[in-house]
């Protein structure tokens, strides 16, 4: 079954916001066994609107519709699509009331034009909002569903989960099918290595599929099976996801929704370790990412920007001071003994002004009784990136200093 996610809403196009909302219906869509074979984003423009809805039905079992179905003139989805399926829009009382309870509960009367919202067309579902004043309706045409959501992301994630999903199980029969995925989370190498390493895979394998998505510091590999039974659907997942790992190893950190931080606070706890951190051009990045965790076993960081301020921290006289490996070793051991903490951190570098950006030569040093790893490289990039991506190499030298002690 084919689906196409049509966003609605000249802000879109104009930049102002970030559609956040097709990324999400996409996922949740595909993960009930339906296909999404466009995405489009139009204006409120009536006639740009019904000439996308027009193609869009023509070439898809199903489309999906997010905004413009608000109070104000320009929320034009509901009269659309009323004009497309060929019916008049009616006044649903149960809506109407939903709507002025909703203001109530916040302690304000409805303004009069919030009464556009309890229209829908003639002959559609309607799908009530408990999350706020945009109901959204489901209609058929022709043996094809439109289904016309809120823009707001809370409201259509609702929506959508709670109330759409099942809808669309039903009407298409999805139900007879289990569609089960597993994520590999992998860090420390690129993704066109990962390509190089398992696009035999992909290539080979229809159920399961494998797909890879990258992120600044981290792939994602969704292997994504289709079964009768969820232990049907493991089975299948079950030698591909060992294949996977017999060929990237401990470059796969996780799985599902692992993020690298909290491997790193989970792995440190299990051990009993404790941590402390001293950080320079990075400006505390990895010590925002370790703090997300109340587990957090973080002792103590420091952020040093100057070089003066380097050497006065290692209690060492004199102006000059060459950023090197040997630093970061010394700088990881004193923070361990100021923090009074098992294993100290050192994440050192000086940024280097170029034409476009900067350049780092960065080193990354892990000191403990026990867990010892290390790690330099160069980077250009310009300084957000840089310190996110140290950040992250940081976290994954710690990651395997203490997997190697397993």
């Amino acid at each position: 079954m084919n689906c196409e996610i049509v966003t609605i809403g000249s802000e879109l196009l104009h930049g102002t916001i970030i559609d956040t909302n097709a990324s999400y219906i996409a996922r949740t869509l595909n993960s009930i066994g339906l296909n999404i074979a466009f995405h489009t984003t139009v204006g409120d423009i009536y006639t740009q609107i019904k000439d996308i809805l027009f193609q869009a039905l023509k070439r898809n079992d199903l489309i999906i519709t997010t905004g413009g179905i608000g109070p104000t003139e320009d929320d034009l989805t509901r009269e659309v699509i009323a004009d497309l399926v060929g019916v008049p829009l009616v006044f649903k009382k149960d809506l109407m009331d939903q709507i002025v309870s909703i203001f109530k509960r916040v302690g304000y009367s409805m303004p009069e034009n919030n009464r556009k919202q309890a229209f829908i067309p003639d002959g559609a579902t309607p799908i009530p909002n408990e999350m706020g004043t945009a109901p959204g309706f489901i209609i058929e045409k022709d043996s094809k569903l439109i289904v016309a959501l809120p823009g707001v992301p809370k409201e259509l994630g609702y929506l959508l989960t709670k109330k759409v999903v099942p809808c669309l199980k039903k009407y298409f029969h999805l139900d007879q099918d289990v569609i089960s995925s597993k994520t590999l989370k992998v860090t420390g190498i690129g993704e066109s290595k990962v390509d190089t390493q398992i696009n035999d895979l992909m290539k080979e394998n229809h159920n399961p599929t494998i797909g890879i998505l990258a992120s600044p510091g981290d792939i994602s590999i969704t292997i994504t099976a289709r079964a009768q039974s969820e232990r049907e659907a493991e089975a299948l997942i079950k030698p591909i996801e060992r294949e996977i790992r017999s060929r990237l190893g401990i470059t796969i950190y996780g799985i599902n929704e692992d993020t690298l931080p909290g491997v790193v606070t989970n792995l440190l706890n299990k051990k009993g370790e404790t941590l402390s951190i001293v950080e320079t051009f990075s400006g505390g990045e990895l010590t925002r990412k370790l703090q997300g965790s109340l587990l957090s076993p973080l002792h103590e960081s420091i952020v040093i920007v100057k070089k003066e301020q380097i050497l006065s921290f290692l209690n060492k006289k004199g102006s000059a001071l060459e950023i090197n490996k040997k630093i970061a070793e010394s700088l990881a051991k004193k923070i361990k003994q100021e923090g009074n903490s098992s294993i100290g951190l050192a994440l050192l570098g000086t940024l280097k002004e170029v034409e476009r950006g900067y350049n780092v030569d960065a080193y990354v040093v892990v000191s403990g009784d026990n867990v010892i790893g290390s790690y330099d490289w160069k980077m250009g990039g310009d300084i957000s990136t840089l310190q996110n991506r140290s950040a992250i190499i940081a976290l994954n030298t710690l990651r395997l200093a203490l997997i190697s002690k397993m």
